[in-house]
């Protein structure tokens, strides 16, 4: 009779059984089922699968559990810090295990969330801690997803870091939608003028309160986020990178929700009298907000675009083939075809030059080839009690229609679910958007 296999607890004994779970929950799925295979599905009472092998013992124990090892020393390291004050400061500590544990989260391809959750730490501790590691040398670019998420590329090879060099010399971002959307809600702000006495930060609760309730989980800026060294009205706070820090502490936040901006030329009198550059801080200390540039941003999705322009004096907008482009600066909604381009000037969300500042929603449809088939926009007004539709239109934008091109960029396969939950969603917002026209129809007379 051969010796009885241990659990993995037992072969583990000198770590917790609950931070071994923990480790294992944070596998991939390959090596998961090299898990599964080597104890069966019930890890307490081990039985190994009777096609186990030469090679899988060779990869369990020669490369896997080296790897469960260092992730469970981390946690134990990680464990014992947070006992004593300000961990996150000690330098000795970023170099040694918890850098060494956070890297591997990252080469596994956790996103923002899971790795915020793993370590228990706060979105703003992990920009910290990226931070940190960006101090040290290290690249890595981002990847955003359609859901809200972020995951975070080591860059290890010349290609890719030449990838990464172009993409921030032409200021284009990109959202990763999955392979089976075939939609993607936005919701569309602009001109905050963060420093003005006439902000209005708790309409923007209200827009991400909105997002949150529908089901949007990404926000396109017009620019104009700071009040700049420039004014319509009166500022108070007058030293621009206060206001910038005013912005980065009131802007709302919420973890699957990501805002794309353009920036305007407010914020452009922030770099250009003070070398003061919002775009360099966000990547820094707000990894939710993403400024593509200045004057003009370029944001992907699937085989399309959208572009995303702010007036700014000493530019010009650029010819970008994108089906729409938003703008900022005009303070108030309007839209016109130009080029078979739709143009959508967005309404400010402060209290700058609109007595009543409003927001718009637009659901994006794409064809069968990943390009922008057709939008449907909804100019949004937040009442004290309600959200409010104000007018709904559809523009068809189907020009690339028949184009030859089966191949669809930026798309991964990462929500298994999205069909059903979709389907919950839009049962949901029918209801709750049939109300809000019935109740502003009655209340206006229209």
């Amino acid at each position: 009779m051969g010796r009885k296999l241990q659990t993995i607890y037992e072969y583990l004994d000198e770590y917790l059984p609950e931070d071994i779970d923990k480790v294992i929950e944070n596998l991939s799925e390959e090596e998961k089922s090299l898990i599964v295979k080597r104890y069966g599905k019930d890890l307490n009472n081990p039985v190994t699968d009777n096609n186990w092998n030469f090679e899988d013992n060779r990869k369990f124990y020669n490369f896997l559990i080296p790897k469960i090892k260092r992730m469970l020393k981390s946690i134990s390291e990680l464990s014992n810090k947070e006992n004593t004050n300000n961990y996150f400061e000690n330098t000795e500590f970023v170099q040694t295990g918890y850098t060494s544990f956070l890297i591997q989260l990252l080469n596994d391809g956790k996103n923002d969330n899971e790795i915020c959750k793993f370590l228990k730490i706060t979105p703003q501790q992990l920009y910290q801690e990226l931070l940190k590691l960006k101090n040290l040398g290290f690249t890595y670019s981002k990847k955003y997803y359609s859901d809200g998420t972020i995951k975070y590329n080591n860059i290890k090879t010349l290609h890719d870091l030449k990838k990464y060099k172009n993409n921030r010399l032409i200021q284009n971002e990109t959202i990763i939608t999955d392979k089976k959307e075939s939609s993607v809600k936005v919701l569309a702000i602009s001109d905050l003028h963060f420093g003005n006495d006439l902000e209005r930060i708790d309409l923007l609760d209200r827009a991400f309160n909105y997002c949150v309730k529908n089901g949007i989980h990404i926000i396109l800026c017009g620019g104009d986020i700071i009040d700049g060294t420039f004014t319509k009205g009166k500022q108070k706070i007058t030293d621009v990178y206060k206001q910038i820090e005013h912005f980065l502490k009131n802007y709302p936040y919420d973890k699957s929700i990501l805002t794309f901006s353009v920036a305007g030329d407010h914020d452009y009198s922030a770099f250009h009298k003070s070398s003061i550059d919002v775009m360099e801080i966000c990547k820094n200390y707000r990894h939710d907000i993403i400024i593509g540039g200045y004057n003009n941003a370029v944001v992907n999705i699937k085989n399309d675009k959208i572009h995303l322009y702010h007036l700014i004096e000493s530019g010009k907008i650029f010819q970008i083939d994108a089906p729409i482009v938003l703008h900022g600066h005009k303070h108030q909604y309007l839209t016109f075809m130009k080029d078979n381009q739709l143009n959508i000037s967005i309404p400010t969300l402060s209290g700058l030059t609109q007595m009543e500042p409003s927001t718009l929603e637009l659901t994006i449809n794409f064809n069968k080839n990943g390009f922008i088939s057709n939008t449907i926009i909804k100019h949004l007004y937040f009442s004290h009690d309600k959200d409010i539709i104000i007018s709904e239109v559809a523009y068809d934008l189907a020009k690339k229609q028949y184009s030859n091109d089966d191949f669809i960029k930026n798309v991964e396969e990462y929500r298994l679910d999205l069909e059903q939950n979709d389907q919950k969603l839009v049962l949901e917002r029918s209801k709750k958007t049939l109300s809000q026209v019935d109740k502003f129809y009655k209340r206006y007379g229209k």
